[in-house]
């Protein structure tokens, strides 16, 4: 059953691939946690992967002194680098073993570089069937947590519509779920509502069926939008806003929001209107119809 939001709870996730994140510790200053994630690290073959930012902006420094000025403007923070995005997951048969071995191995190397916390996983094209993908994103995790349980490693996962039961939640039924703290519901990708009148109600229901099937009880849960217009054709701002207050006052496990930003030279979402949007939807229990 929903339960009451605590609404002091409040948790942003940005999508960024260039140092617009930088502004952040000024403009979030109403929630409880904000968590970067690097768009992204992308496999170059047999899980070697290798920052695809804008490396000469988006330097291990920089990263460095963005949690330092967070940590000064009191602004909890955590810092991701995302897998997947628009490139495939695909191993071959028989190479399981080498793509653990390598995306463990590079992924290692670029968390220690970069001041990361912890890897989001967010294919959106899965080439394989499920037990491929549930067996090696598990060992993935598996050996980064072991190889850097000193440090505090996180792990998030991104699934939408298409991907959830088929590959995210048997990946998430098998392992040890105190392992995904994060699970970003991408409400923007997929959504068909059989009937365009009860947009909002189907997309909140979708969402709470996401709720009850993650269900480890400190786990957050974020409804994922996006800020590039060209992703708003399923689901507009109107639509995520009005899902986004009633969920929030209905689940406790239901945080926030994570938005695809990249950078805010290409976003139609300015960037002081992200945390204003998430206080409302938050603070305003009841407003919207």
């Amino acid at each position: 059953m929903a339960e009451t939001c605590d609404s002091n709870n409040k948790v942003i996730r940005e999508y960024h691939s260039d140092d617009s994140f930088m502004s952040r510790c000024d403009i979030f200053t109403d929630v409880t946690e904000y968590q970067l994630c690097l768009a992204s690290a992308r496999e170059s073959g047999q899980g070697k992967f290798e920052p695809k930012l804008d490396t000469k902006i988006v330097t291990p420094h920089l990263i460095e002194q963005f949690k330092l000025n967070c940590a000064a403007s009191n602004l909890p923070v955590k810092v991701f680098v995302s897998i997947g995005g628009k490139h495939p997951f695909k191993v071959v048969a028989g190479g399981a073993d080498d793509w653990v071995l390598n995306a463990t191995t590079t992924l290692h190397h670029m968390i220690n570089e970069y001041h990361i916390d912890g890897i989001d996983v967010k294919y959106a094209r899965i080439l394989c069937n499920k037990d491929m993908f549930v067996n090696c994103i598990k060992d993935l995790i598996r050996g980064l947590r072991e190889a850097l349980c000193t440090t505090g490693f996180v792990a998030s996962l991104a699934p939408n519509a298409a991907t959830n039961e088929a590959f995210y939640l048997p990946l998430y039924r098998s392992i040890d779920t105190s392992w995904i703290g994060t699970v970003v519901f991408q409400c923007f990708v997929d959504f068909e509502p059989k009937d365009p009148n009860r947009s909002v109600e189907i997309l909140v229901r979708q969402v709470e069926k996401i709720v009850e099937e993650y269900d480890y009880y400190d786990s957050k849960i974020l409804l994922g939008y996006s800020a590039i217009k060209e992703d708003w054709n399923k689901v507009s701002p109107p639509l995520f806003f009005l899902a986004l207050n009633r969920l929030v006052h209905s689940w406790p496990r239901v945080k926030g929001a994570s938005v695809k930003v990249i950078s805010d030279n290409i976003a139609f979402i300015p960037p002081t209107w992200i945390p204003k949007l998430l206080s409302l939807a938050v603070s305003d229990v009841g407003k919207y119809p």
